[in-house]
């Protein structure tokens, strides 16, 4: 009977209850997420524990009603971003920054494709921690705080404080003896470099937990860039960069400079099209153009930021990737890309402008693409007769649409030359039959219903067979515009189809067992008549521009990716984890984790590639942050 009272009333027995309670609900926060993202290191579970015996010190140093408030808001934010993460990583494979939020509106169209990630036990887990969060309010205790009471909270806190102080510190000296007589580059690779430079955000959450991880976050990149020495480090940062492109020296000219110079340009970025989907049945067009053209054989398109189609549009037009390190590429869209192709082209008279269903507002490209140098974002809606008008599901819109068609073949340049930039729909997840991209695919293809016994499957033949049917309707309108002899395209997809929710059905149809190797994706560049080139060197998408660049005889900056037929050049993808890929060798997680061949290891200096892996992460971030080509145009 006491205890019950005691309870009820707010007594010493209510407020352990009430702290354990909520000690113990912080960090079931913690246990949800680490399950889903991490389970190999027990650092976060270490963090975690004193941010949880802290929180629940300041939550009880509120009177009662603000303590309810206050422990509310703190579970249920953190709760909702743990959910968040999880969910993210279970699509993505990666972690989210606080910034990358700014790009959720864009991920709501196709929000209820992402349930289908998710199991069963994810949601029974949701409605626990929501359960415990109610039940957690309920329990704290009644009744004015006394000072003793105020005492032994605000000494927690102080102890808590002092070992989040600590904390770090011993986390890495165990890593210390490992990397500490190392190199920067290989010190950026630690526990503790990792921790410093925030490159990889699900491998700053590994090692400090979800508390410290969003912490860190809103100091790093929300607070910093506001502070007096930021200004003094973006000079610092120019530096840098300059001596980054000064060691690497100066391209030369090579066999395939100016192959192209003088002609129309073409871009297509291919949604979804992954590797395993070309063959000669399904895409006689693609197969055709890449035959007869230049197909790289390797290319990989990473994905950095937080999105990976435009990760890819944005990284193959100015040749830098979205920041890794939290900060959004929308805050840069006043920077200067006079490197970018449309920029470069439009200095030479051609017009420049890009194409694709959706509105100006999607991922911003209304800005974006301007602030890239296209003179135009063209959006089909804007000349549909509604947004439901089944044109729209056409990637043929631009050229069964007379007034777009004119625009996509350069109707507004003086000189006639244009460049255009095409961004497919087709192949976009979801890949299911109640989809409404699907229905209309296998309408038009209704064999391949059914045709492997796999729903998703099915789904991304039919769509991607649409996505070849835009290639031949592509080489007619040319042929018909008389621009067949004096075009140049350029192909590439955006990511692999990571919308698949069948993991296991993936990499079957890959036929990889990593998923670093699910990223090599199509990538070819056809002009009529032109000898055929078969390129194996493995490349990444930084390399597109640069190699475009040199195939157009266009005198370009310097860049963070590499001109493909650059004899200099090994050719090699770099990871935003800092894995790399390069000359049969597979890098990852600190260590060799695959030879293509024997006796590749051997081949290749590991200490000089993680030291390019982090300079070329380093300097692609720092390419944005200071303006580089702005202050380049001002020398």
């Amino acid at each position: 009977m006491r205890i019950g009272k005691n309870l009820r009333r707010g007594g010493a027995l209510r407020a352990a209850a009430s702290a354990v309670w909520m000690a113990a609900g912080f960090m079931g926060i913690e246990v949800f997420l680490r399950h889903y993202v991490c389970d190999e290191l027990i650092y976060p579970l270490l963090f975690s524990a004193v941010w949880a015996v802290l929180l629940t010190a300041v939550v009880l140093l509120f009177p009662p009603r603000g303590g309810r408030v206050v422990y509310g808001l703190i579970y249920y934010v953190m709760m909702v971003y743990a959910v968040a993460q999880a969910g993210y990583y279970q699509i993505f494979g990666k972690m989210m920054w606080l910034t990358d939020i700014r790009y959720a509106g864009e991920g709501a169209e196709f929000a209820g494709s992402v349930f289908a990630f998710l199991t069963r036990g994810f949601y029974i887990s949701i409605g626990m921690m929501l359960v415990i969060g109610a039940v957690g309010i309920a329990l704290i205790p009644p009744g004015r705080r006394r000072w003793q009471h105020r005492a032994a909270c605000a000494a927690v806190i102080a102890a808590a404080c002092g070992g989040l102080a600590v904390l770090p510190g011993w986390v890495f000296q165990a890593d210390g003896d490992l990397w500490g007589a190392q190199d920067e580059y290989r010190r950026a690779l630690s526990l503790e470099g990792t921790y410093d430079v925030m490159y990889d955000a699900r491998k700053v959450y590994r090692i400090c937990g979800l508390y410290q991880y969003t912490m860190r976050d809103i100091y790093k990149h929300l607070i910093v860039p506001h502070t007096p020495a930021y200004a003094e480090e973006l000079e610092r940062n120019r530096e840098t960069v300059d001596a980054y492109f000064d060691a690497r020296g100066e391209t030369q000219a090579n066999g395939m400079t100016g192959l192209f110079e003088g002609k129309n340009v073409i871009v297509v970025l291919m949604e979804s099209v992954d590797d395993w989907l070309i063959d000669e049945e399904l895409t006689p067009n693609l197969c055709r153009l890449m035959d007869e053209g230049i197909n790289f054989t390797n290319m990989y398109t990473p994905g950095y930021g937080g999105v990976r189609t435009f990760n890819t549009e944005f990284c193959a037009n100015t040749g830098i990737y979205l920041p890794t390190d939290g900060n959004l590429a929308f805050s840069y869209c006043n920077n200067d890309f006079s490197q970018s192709l449309p920029n470069l082209l439009r200095a030479r008279g051609y017009s420049a402008a890009s194409f694709h269903y959706n509105q100006a507002i999607f991922y911003n490209r209304g800005v974006m693409h301007p602030a890239m140098g296209f003179e135009e974002y063209v959006s089909y809606t804007d000349y549909a007769d509604d947004s439901a008008d089944p044109a729209l599901l056409s990637d043929t819109f631009q050229f069964d649409n007379e007034a777009v068609r004119e625009k996509f073949f350069g109707g507004d340049s003086e000189s006639g030359q244009f460049c255009s930039f095409l961004i497919t729909r087709a192949a976009h997840m979801p890949y299911t039959y109640d989809d409404e991209l699907s229905q209309y695919a296998l309408a038009q293809y209704p064999e391949f219903q059914g045709k492997t016994g796999h729903e998703e499957v099915d789904c991304l033949m039919a769509k991607t067979k649409l996505v070849d049917d835009l290639f031949g309707a592509l080489l007619d309108a040319m042929e018909e515009t008389g621009h067949l002899d004096d075009t140049v395209i350029v192909a590439y997809t955006d990511h692999y189809v990571y919308g698949m929710t069948d993991k296991d059905k993936l990499f079957e149809q890959s036929a990889v067992d990593d998923t670093l190797l699910l990223e090599k994706t199509p990538c070819f560049i056809w002009a009529n008549g032109m000898q055929p080139v078969t390129v194996d060197k493995v490349a990444n998408t930084a390399d597109i521009l640069p190699t475009v660049c040199n195939l157009l005889g266009v005198q370009d900056d310097d860049y963070l990716g590499r001109d493909v037929f650059d004899e200099d050049y090994a050719g090699y993808v770099i990871f935003p984890s800092g894995d790399w890929l390069t000359g049969g060798v597979l890098y990852r997680d600190g260590a060799v984790n695959r030879e293509f061949y024997p006796g590749a290891a051997e081949q290749v200096d590991i200490d000089a590639m993680n030291k390019t892996a982090q300079e070329f992460i380093e300097i692609s971030n720092l390419l944005l942050k200071c303006d580089y080509y702005a202050k380049n145009d001002s020398e």
